[in-house]
């Protein structure tokens, strides 16, 4: 006769069953966000290929592209970056939660732009035309590329950040992208409002990048350090011209939510009684056994 039993199982199951009925279910979501601290791009367009751009009112993502439009034929690429604090959020969280008790859920980037009628330049030929397209955003933990006590209003970075030091042969920021973790790859799908000079008497195009939770960043995020992101292009065709601090009523935002880590809920008598009758019928089951006894199909 088969002595194999199945009651092990089923004990697992009530088991389980018992103890997940006590977790604590209950979670408190909080969202914080900051402004960036600094923010730039970095262009391959050979007069500006030695020139830092953390000025200029806005940077821009595109992939190589001429700009015949307003007469440069040169084809020319731009990445953006973009650095935040995340030190006032981590005190806020650990404000509402207590200190390292919670959890990161969330982190999204909230970029405007001034200019997102596909085909139509910006007023500065520095940029390229806006295009519909797919672009990349990738976090690296390199924040020497800036100065947080000299980045100012207008989130200025290191004067000799530029795309031939970061690019070019021996350049001193060529390790500035070593070991980046890409956080996902987006679609700029353009829109159908221009605004010249600000996004105050004209509202600009905003829009929400939500970034996949990589272990750096999220590290960083708990330990209220600098985040540092880069923005490229993904395909040939997507130009994407984001505003920078510099534009008023436009600035570049990190949204971070949290939820309260699970709290350490104690089981009441009546369970551990409930455990305790399961742990003597195991107990039963495995002696009323017999180590000798054959097994027959």
């Amino acid at each position: 006769m088969n002595q194999t039993r199945h009651i092990p199982s089923a004990v697992a199951a009530a088991v389980a069953a018992t103890l997940a009925g006590y977790a604590d279910a209950s979670f408190a979501s909080l969202t914080l966000s900051t402004e960036a601290t600094a923010d730039t791009f970095l262009t391959s367009y050979s007069v500006q290929a030695n020139s830092n751009m953390s000025s200029y009112g806005a940077m821009m993502i595109s992939s190589p592209q001429a700009d015949l439009v307003q007469g440069i034929s040169e084809v020319r690429s731009m990445e953006n970056l973009v650095s935040y604090d995340t030190a006032a959020i981590k005190s806020g969280f650990d404000s509402a939660y207590g200190s390292g008790n919670w959890h990161v859920t969330d982190v999204q980037l909230k970029w405007y732009t001034n200019f997102d009628i596909e085909g139509v330049p910006a007023n500065n030929n520095q940029f390229n035309v806006p295009h519909a397209g797919y672009f990349g955003i990738s976090y690296f933990n390199d924040d020497d590329w800036f100065d947080p006590a000299t980045a100012g209003l207008t989130g200025l970075t290191n004067s000799d950040l530029t795309w031939n030091s970061v690019y070019g042969s021996g350049g001193t920021y060529s390790d500035l992208f070593s070991g980046e973790e890409a956080l996902g790859t987006f679609y700029y799908p353009t829109g159908t409002t221009n605004g010249t000079t600000d996004c105050v008497s004209t509202p600009c195009a905003p829009r929400f990048w939500d970034l996949d939770l990589a272990t750096a960043l999220v590290n960083d995020i708990m330990s209220g350090d600098f985040l540092s992101f880069h923005g490229y292009a993904a395909d040939d065709q997507v130009v994407y011209l984001v505003n920078q601090l510099t534009k008023p009523g436009a600035h570049p935002q990190i949204y971070i939510t949290a939820d309260v880590n699970p709290a350490q809920v104690p089981l009441p008598a009546s369970a551990w009684l409930f455990l305790s009758a399961i742990t003597g019928l195991l107990s039963y089951n495995k002696h009323r056994r017999s180590p000798y006894t054959a097994v027959s199909a």
